[in-house]
């Protein structure tokens, strides 16, 4: 085995599809390490057209997302074609490509701002680690949609196995050296590619995770229903974003004299009950909706994180309880399960 080599399963590979096409895929590798994929392509079965894996990253963009740059470095490393398919590209979505270009370029920022944030370490340790323990098993194969530089992968492979998709190939470097080394139940393999035409075969996940990163996308709704196909009736899925309150006129107001993290959402980046129970349920999930955080996310910056555990998994119990109290927590999640 190749120490400190990134690499892609062959198996993961049955899970995959076209995004231009939904064909199946297959594997021609360039360099085997045992069963994973250092380098190599995958194929589109009706096509014929061919994305790469390059540092055991899959790239299941459509052409007009395509990175044209690390595209035609690898077309030339392995004497390949780099004419894409279709050869004059659609024009991309302007929020999307507004994203590939924030996170490549705030990266770093982003590492230090949210992932080492005292107030994001403890909301997920309080959300979505029971969520993970509730109903994520050993051998479960799990979706992560807008894993970024992979900061929940690394928590859910302590159980699980799973794919990890994102459209920041930058992130997605990061996200592959975080999940490198140490002794875990399970895998991660990584795909850049759109929530929207996600290559992902359909029944094939238990369970499916957006963690904070709904808000980035495009077209929502069309990415829940992409989702929704890939997972196996009776799978599970965990979302969890920024609510659409009638009071977040108080976070904004803090943010703006002690901004926490920089932004760079979609036009509409608050969700409320309704919204996430009808984009559900338009894919066959049923939900439940649960709120977090009803206290100002900068309070969390002044506490020890066992303390900031405790402060929010309470206030979060008794406000939730509360009619009325509890639309004016600042995070939405919704919990589903994909009727049989």
């Amino acid at each position: 085995m190749l120490i400190g080599a990134s690499r892609m399963r062959l198996e993961t590979v049955q899970f995959l599809r076209s995004p231009a096409t939904g064909a199946r895929l297959e594997a021609k590798p360039f360099t085997l390490d045992g069963n994973d994929i250092l380098q190599g392509l995958l194929v589109d079965t009706v096509t014929g057209d061919w994305y790469r894996v390059e540092d055991g990253i899959a790239d299941l963009t459509l052409p007009e997302y395509r990175n044209i740059d690390r595209h035609t470095a690898f077309s030339k490393r392995h004497g390949l074609d780099p004419t894409l398919s279709p050869s004059v590209p659609l024009e991309p979505h302007t929020n999307a490509s507004k994203q590939i270009k924030f996170f490549s370029a705030y990266q770093d920022g982003y590492e230090a701002d949210v992932v080492q944030s005292p107030f994001y370490k403890v909301l997920y340790r309080v959300t979505m680690d029971r969520w993970l323990r509730e109903h994520v098993n050993a051998g479960t194969m799990v979706a992560e949609i807008g894993c970024g530089s992979g900061h929940q992968t690394v928590d859910i492979i302590q159980r699980a196995n799973v794919v990890g998709v994102d459209l920041s190939e930058d992130m997605l470097l990061r996200a592959r050296r975080r999940v490198q080394g140490g002794c875990r139940a399970g895998h991660a393999d990584f795909l850049v590619a759109t929530a929207e035409n996600l290559p992902l075969g359909d029944t094939l996940f238990e369970a499916a995770a957006i963690v904070g990163a709904l808000h980035h996308f495009s077209d929502p709704p069309a990415a829940l229903l992409k989702l929704s196909r890939s997972l196996k009736p009776g799978g599970k899925i965990f979302l969890l974003e920024p609510h659409n309150s009638p009071v977040r006129f108080v976070f904004d107001w803090m943010m703006r004299h002690w901004p926490l993290w920089h932004e760079e959402a979609n036009e509409s980046p608050l969700f409320d009950a309704s919204q996430l129970r009808t984009y559900l349920k338009a894919g066959g999930i049923v939900c439940s909706i649960r709120y977090s955080t009803f206290l100002p996310p900068h309070l969390f910056y002044f506490l020890r994180p066992s303390y900031g555990r405790i402060l929010l998994s309470s206030t979060d119990r008794v406000l939730n309880a509360i009619p009325g109290i509890r639309q004016c927590a600042g995070v939405i999640i919704a919990e589903g399960i994909k009727a049989c």
